[in-house]
């Protein structure tokens, strides 16, 4: 028998909680290299599924939780590809309780499941551009000439709606029904480089753009509600820092 059971209880909690104890990953120690956007060799159809084989040659890009960079509870992949006409993004989102209930364009697609694209093509000076896709394959797209006013002000920005954008969703699950358990569900997005305004014209080998790719998933699953994802290492609950966000290189 233990004599001096208080001197003990200060050890024995230590044990009990440190398994639960997560390292809190400084953005500096934050491995962000460029992502590499190759050509598409060969067409791809946007219809949602990324099964073209031109997405082999795609490299993947994996997600952090923002400010922490911890490894999410649901795993993002997402793939980018070009060619003379557009930007392609793919998302395969591992989703256990799929859910959007938005129906018009440029709805606060934040508020449910939702995956985002922020371009900036100049490294400089703005603008930028925002495009954000939700399961029902409701867009909100934005061309944002100032920064400064993209918070609660940036729907002023969203009034522009990029022509010729080709976006399609597949959901592996049942959208909307909390009581059985999805699986997961992807997006294709083609963003014709023509229709950009402070661009017009598709990118040269080389080139290098910043970009941050982010995810909103809500779930009854989910220990906080919400759990908020990104490309990048950023250190503040904002997706506008593009002064955290990756370069990508045109190759």
């Amino acid at each position: 028998m233990c004599k001096n059971k208080k001197s003990l209880y200060p050890i024995f909690c230590l044990f009990i909680f440190l398994p639960c104890i997560q390292p809190f990953i400084k953005a500096e120690d934050f491995e962000s290299p460029e992502i590499v956007c190759n050509r598409a060799h060969g067409k791809i159809i946007v219809d949602g599924w990324l099964n073209e084989p031109a997405w082999k040659n795609a490299e993947k890009i994996d997600f952090v939780r923002i400010i922490s960079f911890e490894k999410p509870d649901m795993e993002t992949k997402a793939f980018c590809l070009y060619d003379d006409e557009y930007l392609y993004i793919g998302f395969i989102m591992y989703d256990m309780d799929i859910w959007g209930i938005y129906e018009k364009r440029d709805s606060l697609l934040y508020d449910e499941d939702v995956v985002e694209v922020f371009l900036k093509p100049n490294l400089s000076k703005d603008p930028y551009y925002e495009f954000e896709v939700s399961p029902r394959n409701i867009v909100l797209d934005a061309y944002l000439g100032n920064r400064t006013l993209a918070g609660n002000m940036f729907l002023r920005f969203a009034k522009w709606n990029c022509p010729g954008l080709k976006t399609a969703v597949k959901v592996k699950g049942t959208l909307n029904n909390w009581e059985d358990i999805d699986e997961y569900w992807s997006v294709e997005i083609a963003i014709p480089f023509r229709s950009l305004p402070s661009l017009k014209k598709a990118p040269l080998p080389d080139d290098i753009w910043l970009i941050n790719l982010g995810r909103y998933d809500y779930s009854i699953y989910q220990k906080n509600i919400n759990e908020v994802t990104t490309c990048s290492p950023i250190t503040k609950f904002d997706f506008h820092r593009y002064e955290e966000w990756r370069f990508i290189r045109y190759k």
